[in-house]
């Protein structure tokens, strides 16, 4: 059996022989009150502070859960590097176009492309740096001569732009439109026009019923 101090709570164990003696009446280890016994009596034993071991055993568990810092760097290591992976596959997927026609940038990537990776850039494409040389729009017997000459001023090598013929009557309206692709106006239509190299064209155009006032043409 045991009892309890009703001031500072400090469990006390009794015996019958013991309540007998004293007529029930104890005075407290802890605090020194005297108080009777009787009034808050418990059969069995002193039981143990649960918030106690309760704290011991969430301390103990804590220790064995904590990996060792090896592990926490490997799994720290392998996360950043997944992260990482899913950003450049990002901007792979959604600028590599246009990162791989930033002057800029195109060098250093297309040196990591050679020599790591071993892909291939995009064909660089920039008809602002394709100045457009000369033109004319000649009669012959009975079809037109047209011709031009454009050269590509920039640092690396781009594709042959298109060319867009309008012809014009005499009111400055514009009646007739068509494209020439490179496959209609070079022997070699996939080549790249090489920096600072001029091509020049010659392209025969039929007769069409109106008469013709003017022409303008434009790369596309």
């Amino acid at each position: 059996m045991y009892t309890q101090c009703p001031d500072c709570k400090h469990p006390h164990s009794i015996t019958v022989e013991e309540l007998r003696t004293s007529h029930g009446m104890i005075s407290c280890e802890a605090c020194s009150t005297l108080f009777d016994a009787l009034d808050l009596l418990e059969e069995g034993t002193i039981p143990t502070d649960p918030a106690d071991t309760t704290d011991f055993h969430s301390v103990s568990n804590n220790f064995d859960s904590i990996p060792p810092s090896y592990q926490q760097s490997k799994y720290w290591g392998l996360g950043t590097s997944l992260l990482l992976a899913i950003f450049f596959f990002q901007v792979y997927f959604f600028e590599a176009y246009n990162l791989s026609q930033n002057t800029t940038l195109r060098p250093w990537l297309k040196n990591i492309c050679i020599k790591t990776i071993n892909c291939q850039l995009p064909d660089y494409e920039n008809l602002d740096e394709i100045s457009i040389l000369k033109g004319s729009f000649e009669p012959k017997e009975n079809h037109y001569i047209f011709k031009t000459a454009f050269i590509n001023q920039s640092l690396f090598a781009q594709k042959r732009p298109s060319i867009k013929l309008t012809l014009i009557d005499f009111t400055g309206h514009s009646f007739a439109k068509r494209t020439f692709y490179p496959s209609d106006y070079s022997t070699q239509p996939s080549t790249l026009l090489e920096p600072d190299l001029a091509d020049e064209i010659t392209l025969s155009i039929a007769t069409p019923s109106r008469k013709i006032g003017g022409y303008r043409f434009e790369l596309i």
